[in-house]
């Protein structure tokens, strides 16, 4: 039986009905150090105590982050596979896994199992995936951070701990597939998309059209297609796409904040026409201008954006 090393940490928590009517409650915690592979772990309760040889199967769900040393990882929906430092391994529930270190070494890794509807609907919207559960998100800062807050407030349980411990999942599981996502993208050119986004949310009230981006981008020296490539890595939009959906939030502002007509409206962000301000707007909302000027005025608000 392996003995928890003073550096480690594993905490495991009650949830109650009002903790799953959060949607996303955390089950467990903990920061990891194994000396050596094969060595039993019982200071895990059942059902997340287990051996290599007969793997396990969790109801829930679980995010590991290698931060030291390599191993392998196995599930029913992937088959065996080396992980190591820099890494983030996915759990999902219902499905068969297993991982250990390599023989004669070590590695540490933070962990988080965690259920509710919330990483359902992420299973089902494909934001993560049973047959993709290892993403290279190299030694992230970001990441690090998160879950050390985590761990954080497991020790010190704040008043709403367990909502709180839900925020920093949702960090977690974002920083990591954004990490992800930019591993393949150098450096200068993430710099470069970042500049790029600053660029053009300064021009909110203005139409920046396919010349103009083609400008755009040969300032920061990318070809057009380059820049396209790069920039809906760094941001899951097209730069056209993203600009809009900028211009689309600061008409809802001076919908809701002034007395401006929507043809006023239309012409302050340098529309085409307040048709094609109209059709843009409802395109990206699901509603009229006018309409969710109106709704803005109610007590519930207006509707929620589907977009923008």
């Amino acid at each position: 039986m392996r003995r928890i090393a003073k550096d480690e940490y594993l905490r495991y928590f009650p949830i109650s009905q009002r903790d799953q009517q959060w949607d996303l409650y955390v089950t467990g915690v903990g920061r990891i150090v194994h000396a050596r592979p094969g060595t039993p772990d019982r200071a895990h309760p059942a059902p997340y105590y287990y051996v290599w040889e007969s793997g396990r199967v969790l109801g829930e769900f679980g995010v590991l982050y290698i931060t030291q040393g390599e191993g392998e990882f196995e599930s029913q929906a992937t088959g065996r596979q080396s992980v190591g430092a820099g890494m983030v391994v996915l759990l999902f529930t219902g499905v068969w896994h297993r991982y250990r270190p390599r023989e004669q070494t070590y590695w540490t890794y933070y962990w988080a199992h965690f259920g509710g509807g919330y990483p359902e609907r992420l299973v089902g919207r494909k934001f993560i995936s049973p047959q993709r559960p290892i993403l290279k998100t190299g030694l992230d800062e970001t990441l690090l951070r998160s879950y050390v807050a985590l761990l954080e407030r497991a020790r010190s349980e704040p008043p709403g701990f367990q909502q709180l411990m839900a925020g920093n999942i949702v960090e977690i599981l974002g920083a990591a597939l954004a990490a992800a996502r930019g591993q393949g993208t150098p450096k200068r050119l993430n710099a470069l998309a970042r500049k790029a986004t600053l660029i053009l949310q300064q021009r909110t009230e203005s139409e920046v059209d396919t010349r103009q981006m083609k400008r755009l981008a040969a300032s920061l020296g990318l070809s057009y297609d380059r820049f396209r490539h790069v920039f809906k890595e760094h941001t899951g939009l097209g730069p056209h796409q993203y600009h809009l959906q900028l211009r689309i939030r600061r008409a809802k502002e001076l919908l809701c904040g002034t007395d401006l007509s929507i043809k006023e409206v239309s012409a302050v962000l340098k529309f085409e026409d307040p048709y094609y301000f109209s059709k843009a707007f409802k395109k990206k909302t699901g509603t009229s201008p006018s309409q969710w000027r109106k709704a803005a005025q109610l007590p519930d608000g207006p509707p929620p954006a589907d977009d923008a």
